[in-house]
């Protein structure tokens, strides 16, 4: 193949296009930008490519300016890209300015070195040396539009996927596709620096189902593939018949890569590509099972983050590995749903809205029927650990002040006391640290699409003020059983250019039962209460039931002391059915109370029979 058919601006001389292409002239407007405003500086630049890509240059020139212009459009994409590719979503006004911005910058530059390949391609220049180079340029800025769209869940821009399957696949034919080329971004590309290396970067990123990835994991992602780009093999077929059950790409039309389900016979491609992925996924199993070991000799709060990154990278072992498919179709029904997002208030909303006391309802189920105590009388509670003496606002409230631990302080941290966040339990203190209005956590209005046998698709306009996320916990009250929240969690998101969300729920349960677990023994001893949720809404010591839990506080093998309504009960995790970096679903067995657990409260009787008698 030594035809391409890329989309570039038409290069005239008309009034519109006002640029000396001059080196030096070129070299003094960069010298000049204000580097420490990204945003303007963002413009400047998408200005002046803008200009020179519509302009006939020779294309000499061209490939020597944009050598002065590609180490800045690196700096302050990644300047700008910080403002908004991990913020709360739907994003600001300001941030989607700047993500748009971003946008634009990129499309210009992916231009140019279009431009520069057609020139070359096209026999514009005897001297076509640069052209692998130009090739890998084009295919690094269209693979970042692509990131970008990802990472916001905003849906793929139109053609891009269709100009880098042709870029590769010129390169392929052509043999430059393994050509060993100058990085486009050292510190952040494979190496060595090719073709098809960065081809096999964003193959890798598209077959993870990117739009089911939790916010945040699409960046880690692209940036981990550097490094395992090169475990997987492209392999070329024979004949357009595409096998069943594989992962593959057609290199002629304008999609990502995909699966060959095994109930789609006789499935034709134009320019197929099968994707060998065996070397990656039992790299990422040794990962896994390394971080498993890892987790299991050292159970102690501490190892939190090492414990959530096996579960995501467990989440991407699935993504690449495992190709369900789908048992039963969608069927069209709307119908109006409210949403809750967010263990916190899923579990109030379940609870009726009770306050969250779990010390208090746990001396009252062993035994201690007094809930308030006078100034003689005894408590089996630390005074630190009952938040319920202290001065209660929570009843003037829409909901309670969050009850919860923060783990990670990498995004929109603040200048609050992070050790007062994670172990402030009390109701006062915490009124000094909430950052939002309670009114945020109400439910939100939406609208259910569309239905089958595993979950539903919702849609919520950008008025709605639904804060999603992929992975998050959700609670819906939909018209059919107005009076009992159903449980479920993203695990599909797109953002249109309305800022409205389409998203795909998979249902966990058709009710639940609001509880407070505790770490008797094992991941997670010595912490706090937390909320959790009992799924179905029945009986555990009866019917098999599971459990949802903040994130990766615990892990298989956790003993939990589980305060219900009327009983305490302990509970034994066996087996984790689904994580994300906003729950933790597990399968558990009832067990004994464990020694350490008999001792503690025999001694704690013992003590307040002591009291008593010398009172």
């Amino acid at each position: 193949m030594n035809s391409l058919k890329l989309k570039i601006p038409v290069r005239d001389n008309s009034s519109s296009v006002n640029v000396n292409p001059n080196v030096s002239h070129i070299k003094r407007i960069l010298e000049g930008l204000p580097l420490a405003n990204p945003g303007e500086c963002c413009l400047k630049i998408t200005k002046l490519v803008y200009q020179l890509n519509r302009a006939p240059i020779d294309v000499k020139i061209r490939i020597k300016v944009m050598a002065l212009i590609l180490p800045l459009f690196q700096d302050v994409i990644n300047s700008l890209r910080n403002n908004y590719i991990n913020a709360n979503l739907p994003l600001s006004e300001k941030r989607q300015q700047l993500a748009l911005a971003s946008r634009r910058l990129l499309v210009e530059m992916s231009h140019a070195y279009k431009i520069i390949v057609m020139d070359m391609v096209e026999k514009k220049t005897s001297d076509t040396s640069f052209l692998p180079q130009a090739i890998y340029c084009a295919m690094n800025c269209l693979s970042r539009l692509l990131l970008d769209s990802y990472a916001l869940y905003a849906v793929e821009p139109r053609q891009t996927w269709l100009e880098i399957n042709q870029l590769y696949l010129f390169s392929e034919a052509n043999r430059h596709h393994e050509t060993k080329l100058v990085p486009f971004s050292p510190k952040h590309e494979p190496h060595p620096a090719t073709i098809i290396n960065t081809y096999k970067r964003i193959v890798l990123l598209a077959l993870a189902n990117p739009y089911h990835l939790m916010q945040g994991e699409v960046t880690k992602m692209y940036y981990l593939l550097k490094d395992w780009c090169t475990k997987i093999d492209i392999v070329s077929l024979s004949t357009p018949k595409l096998p069943e059950g594989k992962l593959f790409i057609d290199l002629a039309v304008d999609a990502p890569p995909m699966y060959a389900p095994k109930t789609q016979n006789g499935l034709q491609a134009i320019e197929p590509r099968l994707l060998e992925i065996t070397g990656l996924m039992s790299m990422l199993e040794n990962e896994i099972r390394g971080l498993a070991i890892e987790s299991r000799g050292n159970p102690t709060l501490n190892n939190l983050g090492r414990r959530m990154e096996r579960d995501m990278y467990f989440r991407w072992a699935e993504a690449w590995g495992l190709r369900r498919e789908r048992m039963s179709h969608r069927k069209t029904r709307q119908a109006p749903a409210k949403l809750l997002s967010g263990l916190t208030g899923a579990h109030h909303y379940i609870s009726g809205g009770k306050p969250f006391t779990p010390e208090e309802d746990e001396v009252r189920l062993r035994g201690n029927k007094t809930s308030t105590r006078n100034a003689y009388s005894l408590s089996l509670v630390p005074e630190e650990h009952q938040p319920w003496l202290q001065t209660d606002t929570t009843s003037q409230r829409v909901l309670p002040t969050h009850r919860t631990s923060q783990f990670d302080a990498s995004t929109n941290t603040s200048d609050k006391d992070l050790w007062v966040k994670v172990f402030t339990t009390s109701d006062a203190a915490l009124d000094g640290f909430a950052d939002k209005p309670d009114n945020e956590d109400a439910p939100k209005a939406c609208e259910v699409r569309n239905a089958n046998q595993g979950g539903f698709g919702l849609y919520c306009p950008q008025e709605s003020g639904f804060p999603a996320r992929v992975g998050e916990l959700i609670a819906t009250l939909t018209d059919d059983n107005p009076n009992v929240w159903a449980l479920g969690t993203v695990r599909w998101m797109k953002i249109n250019d309305k800022q409205c969300f389409e998203m795909g729920i998979k249902l966990l349960s058709e009710d639940a039962t609001a509880v407070a677990t505790k770490a008797i023994q094992g991941i997670g001893k010595g912490s706090e209460y937390y909320r959790g949720l009992l799924l179905p809404d029945m009986d555990p010591t009866a019917y098999p039931t599971t459990l949802i839990t903040p994130a990766a506080v615990y892990d298989v093998g956790t003993v939990l002391l589980m305060a219900m309504k009327k009983q305490l009960i302990y509970v034994k995790l066996t087996r984790q059915l689904d994580s994300s970096s906003a729950f933790s679903h597990y399968q558990f067995d009832i067990v004994a109370p464990p020694e350490e657990a008999r001792s503690q409260a025999d001694n704690q009787r013992d003590d307040v029979v002591s009291r008593n008698l010398f009172r």
